[in-house]
């Protein structure tokens, strides 16, 4: 997975694009704030963890990174669905990688 540049990274963009392709439930569940937070979650599990710098492809770990984003957001007083958060945290990788279904 490489970085994303900053010069062309848009939230925005990002965060539009994560609500357009979710199931109802997981769109009404979350603010775009919200939205943009587990985006900011989950670019530190990856930062943590070296895959920004790596430009080989990664084995994601869907469920270790939903937990990491789960526990994180308790941390910062959020209370997410573990199952709607894994939906957000799904279609922001889509948009990372940029995968388009």
């Amino acid at each position: 997975m490489g970085q994303i540049e900053d010069s062309i990274y848009d939230v925005t963009e990002e965060v539009e694009y994560i609500k357009s392709h979710l199931p109802q439930d997981a769109r009404e569940a979350f603010t775009d704030d919200e939205i943009t937070y587990i985006t900011d979650v989950v670019y530190d599990y990856f930062e943590s963890n070296g895959f920004l710098e790596d430009e080989e492809e990664v084995d994601i770990d869907m469920d270790e990174i939903t937990e990491f984003v789960i526990k994180n957001a308790k941390r910062d007083g959020y209370k997410f669905d573990k199952d709607l958060a894994y939906w957000v945290i799904d279609r922001d990788i889509n948009f990372i990688e940029g995968i388009d279904e």
